[in-house]
């Protein structure tokens, strides 16, 4: 639970006029000013807040641009004619913290994986643009500031996530990397009062809102669907990271199985080999499985970058994929066009994720959350081969 020590002390990082910004949105709503209402000058201000004349001047200069306040020489600055719901509500800066974002100069955001876990050949759609989406949809409406910032690496976030109580932000929605690494980082950040939601996976112990994919019954019910079409030795291709998603998605897998009567077998629970340049190839994994004496017949894979991995390692072997071998998992890149081969694929609810991590970031700004952390779980889809894409 946030503590009024933890906001005090977030407070205190904070720039003066970001500070003298929020308190000028406050005075207008309490002393009910509206459209020409005009305000105490600039002066007069700095006395009473016992601030400097510049760092007042910039606060209202910030409001002015807003449309909130109005600016003449010699005359003074005034309430300007804005919606009463704005005048009176604060508007609030977003931050996005998410992998694989780029924006350009005139503000269009895009998210493409650049570095290349697979020597696919074609530009892979990165989820974190489609949670992007999402947010930016829920946002349409409201009355908020966007900053974006991207991440293409450990280093990277973990700048991103140290600066991040410093920049005036209301709140933040997050997707972690794809590592535990700075989940230090993220408890500070939960420590110091700035409200975040984490999307995509989370860490256990950091008190924030999160949404994420029911990962555990998104596997159980692509495993049980394997299971449906008369196949019982069912590999699992992963990465063994210590993900929540990672974790829960094998949880699933085993439940399936535990629930058909079908043994756990861990010799056919696979990892990838790193080969040139770190890419990741399941060709290894693969021929073990065949060749066992029991051979398995379908594999349940982690993610894309698990899934498109077996089928690059399925063409290798001669491996027909549905005819010799079904291929299911997690997958969310865009099919490209002329992709034809059939595989089992979970998609996940993207865009509403990032439109269900707004709700609860702006419910949790407005103080109309819960105090303890919410955990939402959004409903996976499994779509069989069969299906056009």
């Amino acid at each position: 639970m946030t503590t009024s020590t933890d906001r005090n002390s977030d407070e205190s990082l904070r720039p003066n006029y970001v500070k003298v910004r929020d308190w000028l949105i406050d005075f207008i709503a309490e002393q009910k000013l509206g459209p020409g209402d005009k305000l105490p000058s600039e002066r007069l201000l700095a006395n009473a807040l016992g601030l400097s004349r510049p760092t007042v001047a910039r606060a209202v200069s910030e409001l002015v641009e807003e449309g909130v306040l109005i600016r003449e020489e010699r005359i003074g600055t005034y309430i300007g004619s804005y919606t009463s719901r704005k005048i009176v509500t604060r508007v609030s800066t977003i931050g996005i913290v998410m992998p694989w974002l780029n924006q350009d100069s005139s503000g269009v955001v895009t998210g493409y994986i650049e570095a290349k876990r697979l020597g696919v050949p074609f530009r892979r759609e990165g989820m974190s643009f489609q949670v992007m989406q999402g947010v930016i949809s829920a946002l349409k409406e409201a009355d908020c500031k966007l900053i974006v910032h991207s991440n293409t690496s450990l280093s990277e976030e973990a700048e991103v996530l140290r600066n991040l109580t410093n920049e005036g932000l209301d709140g933040a929605v997050v997707m972690p990397s794809d590592t535990p690494d700075n989940a230090k980082l993220y408890d500070d950040i939960a420590n110091s009062g700035l409200p975040i939601v984490l999307v995509d996976h989370y860490f256990p112990n950091c008190r924030t809102d999160r949404v994420v994919t029911d990962n555990l019954t998104g596997a159980k019910d692509c495993v049980n669907y394997l299971i449906s079409q008369e196949h019982s030795r069912i590999a699992y291709f992963t990465d063994f990271e210590e993900l929540t998603s990672t974790m829960e998605r094998e949880l699933g897998y085993r439940v399936a199985l535990e629930e058909a009567g079908i043994p756990y077998d861990d010799e056919i629970v696979c990892g990838p080999q790193l080969i040139h340049h770190r890419q990741w190839s399941f060709q290894y994994a693969l021929e073990h499985c065949i060749s066992l004496p029991d051979p398995v017949t379908a594999i349940f894979c982690l993610n894309d970058d698990a899934l498109l991995a077996t089928l690059q390692a399925a063409n290798k072997l001669g491996i027909h994929v549905p005819g010799d071998l079904t291929i299911a998992g997690f997958f969310d890149d865009t099919i490209p066009v002329g992709m034809q081969i059939p595989f089992i694929r979970v998609v996940q609810a993207k865009a509403k994720m990032g439109q269900i991590a707004v709700k609860l970031l702006m419910e949790r700004i407005a103080g109309e959350a819960p105090p303890e952390p919410r955990h939402i779980q959004v409903p996976a889809k499994v779509i069989p081969a069969s299906v056009d894409w």
